[in-house]
C-alpha cells in the first residue's frame, strides 16, 4: 500500500485514516468519493458470519483482503463470528483492531485518524493508538436495541467524552448530545449527508425526466415515495392523498413487508395499496434509484412527525431528492425542517396536500429547481467526506446545520 504515498516533504502532514465500518448505502457513498491528497482511507465494512452468508462472503473471500477502491483509498470486508459487536466486542473485535494496526504499519510516516459509526466501537480504542479519533453518529442507536438501549448510551457517552470529535447526520441528535455533555459542545458538529454524484442532476430539472420503463405506463403526474414500507410513515397520509387525487399514480418504491407483518399501521398500509391508483413496484437497486427521483413530479416524505426515529433521523431522501432537482414535499419532521427554502415542509396533513396540489397547478415546478441543484452541487458526497475529515483532523470549516436560513415554519438539525 505504500506506493500510493505520493506527498511530498512540502504538502500537508498526510494521515492514514480507519473507518469502522461503512455498512450503510450512505457511509459508503460518503467515503467512496473522497478525494483528499493528505489522506489514505481503509473503510471496513463488518458483519457477522449470518449476514456475510447472505451477501455470498465468507472469510477467504476476495473482498476480506485489503483492496484497492480508489487512488487513494482501500476497503476490506471482515466477516466476523455471531456476536462480535455486542456479546464479546473485546475477543469479536480484535480482527478488526489487527486490519487497522497493518494499514498504519505500512503508513508508518502517517498520523493516524480513526473514524467510528457505532457506540460499541468503542472496545477498539484500547488496543489502537490513534492521534484522533472521530465519532459519526448515524442515527439515535439507542432505538435499535432497546433492550440494551442503558448499555448503549453509557457506550456513547464515553465515546462522545473521549473522541476528539463528534458528528452528526442529524442536527437534532447534534443539540441532543450538546445538552448531554455540555462539556464536549464544541466538539460536537453537525454534517448531513452529502449528494451521492449518481444522484446529482447536471443542471436544474424545472420539468420530471422520462419515467423509467416500469413507470411508462402509467398516468402523470407521479408522486413518488422511494424508502422502506414500515411504520415510520403515515400512511394515513399517503392513503388521503391517493384519495384527493385520484388520477395521479402513487409509487412507492420499496420492498413491501409479507402480510402477516406490521403492527396497526399495516391496516392503512393495505388501504393504501388496494386503491387502483397506488402502484407498490418493490425494491430497486441503488444504481437505478436516482431515475425514479429524477421521474417524479413530486418527491414525498410522509414520515410521521411522532415517531421516534423520524425525530432523531436525517432522512437520506433529503439529499438524494435534491440532487434530482425535482420538487419534494415533506412532513415537518426536525431535520426537513432545515430545508424549508428548498421544499414545502408542513404541518398537517390539509397543508401536505395542498402542497402538493399547488406544485401540479404550476407544472410541476415550484420555482425552486435551480436553488435545490445549486445546494446539491455544493453539498456532495466527496464535499462532505472532505469536511469530515477535515473535522477528524481538527479543522472546523463549516457547519452546514449552522447556516443562517428560515424555513416553511420561519424556523432556522441521517433513512
Amino acid at each position: 500500500m505504500t506506493e500510493h504515498a505520493g506527498f511530498s516533504e512540502a504538502g500537508p502532514t498526510p494521515w492514514a485514516v480507519a473507518v469502522a465500518d461503512i455498512n450503510w448505502f450512505t457511509t459508503e457513498s460518503l467515503f467512496r468519493e473522497l478525494d483528499d491528497e493528505s489522506s489514505v482511507l481503509l473503510a471496513l465494512r463488518c458483519m457477522d458470519f449470518v449476514n456475510g452468508w447472505r451477501k455470498g462472503l465468507f472469510p477467504w473471500s476476495p473482498t476480506c483482503r485489503t483492496h484497492h477502491w480508489g487512488v487513494r483509498s482501500f476497503a476490506r470486508d471482515m466477516v466476523l463470528p455471531s456476536g462480535w459487536m455486542k456479546r464479546y466486542p473485546r475477543v469479536g473485535m480484535r480482527p478488526i483492531g489487527r486490519a487497522i494496526r497493518g494499514f498504519w504499519r505500512s503508513r508508518r510516516e502517517d498520523r493516524r485518524g480513526l473514524i467510528l459509526t457505532y457506540p460499541h466501537y468503542l472496545h477498539l480504542l484500547p488496543g489502537l493508538d490513534a492521534d484522533r479519533t472521530l465519532y459519526y453518529n448515524l442515527d439515535d442507536y439507542a432505538l435499535y436495541w432497546p433492550k440494551q438501549a442503558d448499555e448503549v448510551r453509557e457506550l456513547e457517552r464515553r465515546l462522545v467524552q473521549g473522541a476528539d470529535a463528534t458528528v452528526c447526520v442529524s442536527a437534532y441528535r447534534a443539540e441532543e448530545l450538546r445538552q448531554a455533555f455540555p462539556r464536549m459542545a464544541g466538539r460536537i458538529h453537525h454534517l448531513p449527508h452529502g449528494t451521492p454524484t449518481a444522484f446529482l442532476a447536471d443542471e436544474p430539472r424545472s420539468r420530471p425526466t422520462a419515467p423509467p420503463r416500469d413507470l411508462a405506463s402509467l398516468p402523470r403526474p407521479l408522486l413518488g415515495y422511494v424508502g422502506s414500507i414500515e411504520s415510520r410513515v403515515d400512511w394515513d397520509l399517503m392513503d388521503r392523498l391517493a384519495d384527493a387525487l385520484p388520477g395521479a399514480s402513487i409509487v412507492l418504491v420499496g420492498t413491501v413487508p409479507g402480510a402477516r407483518s406490521g403492527g396497526d399501521w399495516r391496516g392503512s398500509l393495505d388501504s393504501l395499496l388496494s386503491r387502483r391508483n397506488v402502484h407498490a413496484i418493490g425494491w430497486r437497486p441503488q444504481a437505478e434509484l436516482p431515475s425514479y427521483y429524477a421521474a417524479f413530479d413530486v418527491n414525498l416524505i410522509p414520515y410521521l412527525t411522532t415517531h421516534p426515529f423520524n425525530v432523531a433521523c436525517s432522512p437520506t431522501k433529503i439529499a438524494d431528492g435534491l440532487g434530482s432537482g425535482r420538487p419534494i414535499v415533506a412532513t415537518a419532521i426536525p431535520e426537513c425542517r432545515l430545508y424549508g427554502h428548498l421544499f414545502d415542509v408542513v404541518e398537517d396533513a390539509d397543508a401536505f396536500l395542498a402542497a402538493v396540489r399547488r406544485i401540479l397547478a404550476r407544472s410541476s415546478d415550484d420555482g425552486r429547481a435551480s436553488l435545490r441543484h445549486e445546494h446539491a452541487r455544493a453539498n456532495t458526497c466527496a464535499a462532505l467526506a472532505a469536511r469530515l475529515v477535515g473535522l477528524l483532523k481538527g479543522h472546523p470549516g463549516r457547519e452546514i446545520g449552522r447556516e443562517p436560513h428560515g424555513d416553511a415554519a420561519g424556523r432556522t438539525v441521517n433513512s
